[in-house]
Order: C-alpha cells, then sequence, then structure tokens
C-alpha cells in the first residue's frame, strides 16, 4: 500500500497533463500562400551599345565597357581600329562575337 500515494498522483498528473491537451484551442490550418508569378531569372541580360555609351558621345570607351565583364575582357578584340573606343559598329561587328568566349 505504500506505492497508493505515488499512483494516485500519477493519475492525478496524467488527468492534469490530458485536460490540458484537450482544452488547448485549435486553429484552421492556415493556407501556404501561391507562389508568385515572378520569374527570378538571374541570368545578366547583354548591354546594348546605348546602355555602355553613358556620355552618350557615339563611342564606348574602355572606362564605360568596364559595367559589361565580358566586353571588357575582349575590348582589345572588339576594338578594330585600336582607338581605345568602340564605334557602334565596332560593337555591332565584335560585340557578338565576344559573346561566344
Amino acid at each position: 500500500m505504500r506505492n497508493t500515494p505515488s499512483i494516485v498522483m500519477l493519475a492525478l498528473f496524467g488527468i492534469a497533463v490530458s485536460a490540458s491537451a484537450f482544452a488547448q484551442r485549435t486553429e484552421p490550418p492556415t493556407m501556404a500562400a501561391p507562389p508568385e508569378t515572378r520569374t527570378t531569372d538571374t541570368t545578366p541580360k547583354p548591354m546594348t551599345f546605348a546602355d555602355l555609351d553613358v556620355n552618350a558621345d557615339g563611342k564606348v570607351s574602355k572606362d564605360e565597357a568596364m559595367a559589361d565583364a565580358k566586353l571588357t575582357s575582349h575590348f582589345a578584340q572588339v576594338d578594330r581600329d585600336g582607338d581605345g573606343q568602340l564605334s557602334q559598329t565596332e560593337f555591332a561587328a565584335g560585340h557578338g562575337a565576344a559573346r561566344q568566349y
């Protein structure tokens, strides 16, 4: 009979835990938000001649070309006349070829 108080305490504890579990409010499940339909394409878009010709002088200098890493790395190949600037003709002719590297 020594274990009787322990058993009674254990039973009361079990009832208390069960009662608190039943007393909890249950909220209806929330619906997940639908995925956004926007694309998250982070592929860099090729810059146009107008994008690069910041000072609008009709030429793309080496400094202006630095905005396009791939063009910068192939600037000498695209600059056919070697004047350190790209005309719109040089850009159009060589920029596409430089993109293939």
